[in-house]
């Protein structure tokens, strides 16, 4: 099986409950079992080895929300149901191996970000500038606030210098973050456990701006996925694809569709408090006379309700994800925009 068709299996299974998973491997040629459980343990990559990346496999990491432990989890009950139990010793080693030397810096890649800090915590800052090269941006740009001071600016600086490293010490510090990571997370309540564990939503939120940047298919057929699932986290990752801090990354004709719709009134409301950012969005997209009017409405405004804020905000929101849902909005998004 050539490596195309390995990760497109690997894709299929990670679909699929690990019973019906296993059973499908289970009919594959004993090489080919090998092979596609390594493509199985490397998803969720931050990047391919072409320098690329692929949304499906972010997704599917992103979606257990488990990071590591999750996919390890699945991977091994997989590929004890296609082999069983001692025989999949020997698989899950061989696949270890491969994995490993394919791309040490995977689990790292794959592991929470709060975890990461505490793995970084007390490191040289060349582990922690390599470990930020590593990732993906946004990523990157959530570890870097977490870091130790003395830690952050020198490993940034190092970044900028490019200083060059050997594989063998690259690999070292690999191994070094990989064993930290793995001693981290065998700890029942760790601070970044438990600060992983109490926000879903910033999880949920990775998702949904994964997934906005999908195609329709593809982002409906994912979404029909979670959806049988969880139909509460389906309705929160489709509502967390457009948020109200998302308007300025909104294309003018799309915003412009729906205040059209708005009256002074609400829009008044709705704009009281807002940054400036997404209150100049809003003004720049509606006609002299409906901003004259909105004006109007502010200066004659008391201080409003919290809870009338945001009603108001959300029937501009609503709008827009029915638009979204549709595959009718568009967005101008910078890289880095989370």
């Amino acid at each position: 099986m050539n490596a195309a068709g390995a990760r497109k299996a690997a894709l299929l299974l990670r679909n699929l409950d690990p019973d019906t998973a296993g059973e499908l491997l289970g009919a594959a040629p004993p090489e080919s079992v090998k092979q596609i459980a390594t493509e199985l343990a490397s998803l969720g990559a931050a990047g391919q080895a072409d320098g690329g990346s692929d949304p499906a496999a972010e997704f599917l990491g992103l979606l257990g929300g488990g990071g590591r432990r999750d996919l390890q989890s699945f991977v091994r009950d997989v590929v004890a149901g296609a082999v069983g139990r001692e025989k999949s010793k020997e698989i899950l080693g061989e696949v270890d191996r491969l994995v490993k030397g394919r791309d040490p810096f995977l689990p790292i890649r794959q592991a929470d970000v709060a975890l990461l800090a505490e793995a970084l915590r007390g490191q040289h800052p060349q582990a922690a500038a390599l470990v930020l090269m590593e990732l993906e941006a946004e990523k990157s740009a959530a570890l870097i606030p977490m870091l130790e001071e003395s830690v952050r600016s020198e490993a940034v600086s190092r970044m900028i210098l490019g200083q060059s490293v050997s594989p063998e010490a690259r690999g070292r510090v690999a191994a070094m973050i990989r064993d930290r990571l793995q001693d981290l997370a065998s700890r029942s309540e760790t601070p970044a456990a438990t600060a992983a564990a109490g926000t879903p939503d910033a999880r949920l939120r990775r998702v949904a701006l994964l997934m906005r940047r999908l195609r329709r298919d593809l982002r409906d057929s994912l979404l029909e996925i979670i959806k049988r699932r969880n139909p509460d986290e389906a309705r929160r990752v489709l509502d967390l694809m457009v948020t109200w801090e998302d308007l300025p990354v909104l294309s003018d004709a799309s915003l412009q569709d729906i205040l059209r719709t708005m009256d002074a009134g609400g829009l008044a409301l709705a704009l009281h408090g807002a940054e400036e950012a997404i209150a100049r969005k809003i003004r720049s997209n509606i006609s002299e006379r409906a901003a004259a009017m909105v004006e109007e409405e502010i200066s004659l405004m008391r201080r409003p309700k919290e809870e009338d804020i945001e009603a108001a905000r959300e029937k501009i929101l609503n709008e827009l994800r029915q638009l979204n849902a549709a595959g009718e909005l568009t967005f101008e998004e910078k890289a880095g925009h989370a």
